[in-house]
């Protein structure tokens, strides 16, 4: 018989391709996990997953081990759904705002363990302007937002840190300006420049300028990080974007990346209202965000390893 603790273990293996972090959201050692994978295969008589240097790889079998464990579990869920219909469990719905980069990069994994420990807790997405998140706390139906941190948190804010990363100033390949100054020079007075409209972006912009004592030359104002690379990459001007907007977009390769901004520390945070932490579905998506935060950082480096821009 198996265990269903198992096979939601490997379902968060089939999620994140990696053993540690595997066992780090089943809050168990690698050690344990791997005998837990032993136990699973030598029951069905089968190999799951291959394991070695390059890292787990889920065999056919595996994948169809993982059809039925994601029917099982999803139909013990609304078992118990229905036998304690009577008791408190978490249910109804939790809305999340932000960006659509977030969306890729953030919101799967949390859809994906949210799943596995509260299933009948649904998530609401709305995505847009990263800059206008944190406002976003202002509307009642908002529960959180996956935002970049202010050098001045509000005394409100709730938060959860998920990444922190660079921020790089990136340029055309072909650009339709005149090519004459040297971008890796401090010397920007004349190249048209993409700027963010607002928000903290906007904010990191306007310091990098200062410290070059040079004021932005402003081709457009654009609201939405990924836009700013579309229109960066369409040769009207340089802009700075956060790598990781950079590492996923579409246009990438019609740009180039002139240099990092070695002072820039783009903290991105999942975030909600103070006055809101007793909210049982509030405090099961902070803690659970909480225990997630860990494997952001190591499975983004594993993504830009393997798009080979480390």
């Amino acid at each position: 018989m198996i265990d269903l603790k198992d096979a939601a273990a490997f379902l968060r293996l089939c999620e994140t391709s990696n053993l540690t972090r595997t066992a780090t959201l089943c809050e168990v050692s690698p050690s344990t996990l791997s005998r837990t994978l032993n136990k699973l295969e030598a029951k069905l008589n089968t190999k799951l997953c291959i394991r070695d240097k390059k890292g787990i790889f889920i065999t056919e079998a595996g994948h169809k081990f993982e059809e039925f464990a994601r029917k099982t579990l999803n139909a013990y869920a609304e078992l118990e759904h229905d036998l304690n219909g009577n008791m408190q469990t978490a249910s109804g719905i939790v809305k999340i705002f932000c960006s659509v980069t977030a969306s890729y990069l953030f919101i799967p994994r949390i859809l994906n363990e949210l799943h596995l420990t509260a299933p009948n807790l649904e998530i609401k997405l709305e995505t847009g302007d990263p800059a206008e998140a944190l406002l976003k706390l202002e509307d009642p139906d908002t529960d959180f937002v996956i935002s970049a941190l202010p050098n001045e948190i509000p005394d409100n804010i709730r938060y959860v840190d998920l990444v922190t990363f660079p921020l790089i100033l990136i340029a055309p390949k072909k650009p339709r300006y005149n090519t004459e100054n040297d971008l890796t020079s401090n010397d920007l007075s004349g190249v048209p420049f993409v700027m963010p409209e607002k928000g903290q972006l906007r904010y990191e912009v306007e310091k990098f300028f200062q410290t070059l004592e040079v004021p932005p030359h402003i081709y457009s104002e654009i609201s939405g990080h990924e836009a700013i690379v579309s229109i960066t990459a369409l040769g009207f001007g340089i802009s700075v974007v956060p790598r990781l907007v950079y590492d996923i977009s579409p246009f990438k390769n019609d740009v180039v990346v002139i240099k990092e901004l070695p002072w820039s520390n783009f903290r991105v945070a999942l975030c909600s209202l103070k006055n809101r932490a007793k909210n049982p579905n509030i405090k099961i998506v902070h803690d659970l965000a909480r225990r997630l935060a860990p494997s952001f950082s190591p499975d983004l480096t594993r993504r830009r390893t393997d798009l080979g821009i480390m």
